[in-house]
């Protein structure tokens, strides 16, 4: 159980928030248990399920430079490719490899198909997002400038469709850029024991701390709540982004809770930023109690 927090005089605090962590499948564990051990009450709620997209996934060694735009895109292309051949193949020495951050470059160390022969290329650690736009400063000083790159991402619907910011400074810059979308990402079903979670939560007035990183995944999450009947709630809750435009964009799409107006730096914190790292995320939701 949860212990219950103490004040400073030695009366009993009032409950911590509970979390509801919203990341896909197998990706929330750790944090889970961190958080559970500080004495929060844990939701593993993914917002989006992810799956395969069919196909063959092209040959790193057909290109100069493999960009991988997320930890699920370095594991769903080094897998399909495992799949396809029935071993892991190594992975061309003389070809980089790119992230937008640290937990991708974390997950292309970890996949036994990489390794650590190869060079890495990704934002510095001091960055002030982990995104396209900080990869970038890093490629754009890349002397001489790839001839060719690979974009390996994940998208919406039945294609993958993503984010092109990236491929279109690449081809500005003369690179030849194939995109591939190594998975679909599509709005994952509440099980019923999610939501009678949620709904006693709800009922109880208790409102939770939700973490967010994707734009995706918010509308999912927001229409799922709203298909619950738990929309009034949900927007009363504190929702902590790994990103200013996923922040942004929740902040547009979410509606008032009715005390405090909806917004980036409106009234109480109800809406953060966060580096997406797990101890940036812990620091956040345990900033408030």
């Amino acid at each position: 159980m949860p212990r219950t927090p103490m004040a400073s005089d030695g009366r009993q605090a009032a409950a911590a928030q509970p979390v509801v962590l919203t990341r896909p499948a197998g990706q929330n564990a750790a944090l889970a248990a961190r958080l559970r051990a500080a004495g929060r009450d844990v939701l593993e709620l993914p917002s989006l399920q992810l799956t395969p997209l069919p196909g063959p996934a092209p040959d790193p060694a057909a290109f100069d430079l493999v960009v991988f735009v997320s930890g699920n895109a370095v594991r769903f292309y080094l897998d399909t490719r495992q799949d396809a051949y029935g071993a892991w193949l190594p992975w061309p020495v003389n070809v980089p490899a790119a992230t937008v951050g640290p937990s991708s470059s974390a997950a292309l160390r970890a996949h036994p198909a990489f390794g650590d022969a190869p060079s890495v290329i990704q934002p510095s650690s001091d960055a002030a997002t982990f995104d396209s736009e900080s990869l970038w400063t890093e490629l754009a000083a890349l002397a001489p400038m790839p001839s060719t790159a690979l974009i390996v991402r994940g998208g919406s619907g039945p294609e993958g469709r993503g984010r092109d910011w990236l491929a279109a400074r690449l081809r500005e810059a003369g690179v030849a850029v194939t995109i591939h979308s190594a998975y679909r990402r599509e709005p994952a079903p509440w099980s019923d024991d999610a939501m009678a979670t949620l709904q006693a939560w709800a009922a109880a007035g208790r409102s939770a701390v939700i973490l967010v990183t994707s734009k995706e995944g918010a509308d999912a999450l927001q229409a799922a709540a709203q298909a619950a009947g738990l929309l009034d709630w949900y927007a009363g809750c504190r929702l902590i982004a790994t990103h200013p435009r996923i922040a942004a964009h929740v902040a547009i799409a979410l509606p008032s809770n009715g005390s405090v107006p909806r917004g980036l730096g409106a009234g109480e914190p109800l809406l953060q930023i966060s580096s997406p790292r797990d101890d940036d995320i812990f620091a956040a939701i345990e900033s408030t109690p």
